[in-house]
């Protein structure tokens, strides 16, 4: 015996866990990349922040020991800024998108 209501809300529920699976795979996806002024440090984070590639010019030998870590953690910092606002518009769009879907308001005092 077929149930409309039932079939309805598996069918939302389906697109409901798709939806979160693409959010999950666009947050795996993320990689966001800064060099610093000299172009001696080039760093490249996930979408988490976490390092996942540092390059060094041959510039960089030339810092020293303390302002090649400054630079390589400051340069680090920024790419993991630029992870992060890639992954707070994927969430925005999410909410959005999914607010939506679910007839949640999801606009600030509403």
């Amino acid at each position: 015996m077929a149930n409309p209501q039932l079939d309805e809300i598996l069918a939302r529920v389906s697109t409901a866990v798709g939806r979160m699976a693409d959010l999950s795979d666009g947050y795996a996806a993320i990689r966001a990349e800064a060099a610093d002024p000299k172009g001696a440090v080039t760093a490249r984070v996930d979408g988490s922040g976490a390092l996942v590639g540092l390059e060094l010019d041959h510039a960089a030998v030339r810092l020293g020991a303390d302002a090649l870590g400054e630079s390589i953690v400051s340069t680090a910092m920024i790419a993991a800024q630029r992870a992060y606002a890639q992954r707070a518009r994927l969430t925005e769009d999410f909410n959005s998108d999914f607010g939506e879907f679910a007839g949640i308001a999801t606009d600030e005092g509403e």
